[in-house]
């Protein structure tokens, strides 16, 4: 699901101060003030029974403080009644969870919220908030990290959207790679440049088409387009040429290997096509759709 895709509604604020939002794929929240009252409310809306998820404390304009606990309303309580020195003049909570109780809930796994409490330190360092908690690095296995990278790019999508935050985080070595020192990269790899503009090169007379994509919530989307002969559309159905993914390493993919993702040969006859590069701890995935390639092999730099 795309950000484009991915709905978002946002409720008035109701007769307690709460303000309810969420997505239409995973995420629930409540903006919950400080008082007892509310709290007491929104523990009233859980069922009173045991929700997980992750919280931030806000208090004034840019001072944050982020945890995760298995039961939410609790550790919000102890948060009210007894509050930590660092942020104990908080006004409002916003608590992120996705709408399951703690017997159902993927956020129910201590590593997975431990995880997105430190992506969401990050997220708002980056975002100049002043955060006044450190996290801890988690190590995930693979049904934990599936989870984890779904949930955590929703997570930027939806605080966007609530104007939480300006900007995402770019994953360390994920920036995008520029100009001269992306021929820099190509050279150093012995390929040898006929052409160059902004976003197409000719390499070693192959025609190169130059995408850093862009983010999204399922990975960097980058748009085949174009009917022209010689386009990137064009030269995509006839296998010729490359696709340079300027990020992460730089990628110098075949057409030949993006073709192999698209099993439906229908999708060649389309204005756009939309493909994803997916960057793992390990490994770089090529996918459209439900379909996945490993395109690791393809990095200039390791």
């Amino acid at each position: 699901m795309s950000d484009d895709e991915m709905g978002y509604r946002e409720d008035p604020k109701n007769s307690n101060g709460i303000i309810r939002a969420r997505t239409t794929a995973q995420i629930r929240s409540w903006e919950v003030p400080r008082a007892m009252r509310a709290l007491e409310k929104f523990n009233e809306e859980l069922g009173k029974v045991e929700f997980p998820g992750i919280y931030i404390l806000f208090e004034g304009k840019k001072k944050a403080y982020v945890g995760q606990a298995k039961n939410i309303y609790n550790r919000l309580k102890t948060h009210l009644t007894n509050p930590e020195d660092k942020i104990k003049d908080w006004e409002r909570a916003l608590v992120i969870n996705d709408g399951r109780p703690a017997t159902q809930s993927d956020l129910n796994d201590p590593a997975i919220r431990k995880a997105l409490e430190l992506y969401l330190i990050r997220l708002l360092t980056a975002n100049k908030y002043t955060v006044v908690a450190q996290g801890e690095p988690q190590k995930l296995n693979t049904a934990q990290g599936f989870f984890y990278n779904s949930f955590k790019g929703e997570l930027t999508v939806f605080l966007l959207k609530k104007t939480v935050i300006i900007k995402g985080l770019e994953e360390a070595g994920q920036e995008e790679v520029f100009g001269d020192e992306l021929r820099r990269i190509i050279e150093k790899s012995e390929y040898r440049i006929q052409d160059w503009t902004s976003n197409e090169a000719l390499i070693d007379g192959k025609k190169v088409f130059i995408r850093p994509g862009s983010k999204k919530t399922r990975g960097w989307q980058i748009t085949i387009r174009g009917r022209k002969p010689g386009s990137f559309i064009d030269s995509f159905q006839k296998g010729s040429g490359y696709l340079l993914v300027s990020r992460d390493g730089v990628l110098l993919i075949p057409l030949t290997e993006v073709q192999r993702v698209i099993q439906n040969k229908g999708a060649f006859e389309q204005d756009t096509i939309d493909i994803y590069i997916v960057f793992r701890e390990n490994t770089v995935l090529l996918q459209y759709k439900k379909n996945s390639i490993d395109v690791t092999q393809f990095r200039l730099l390791g």
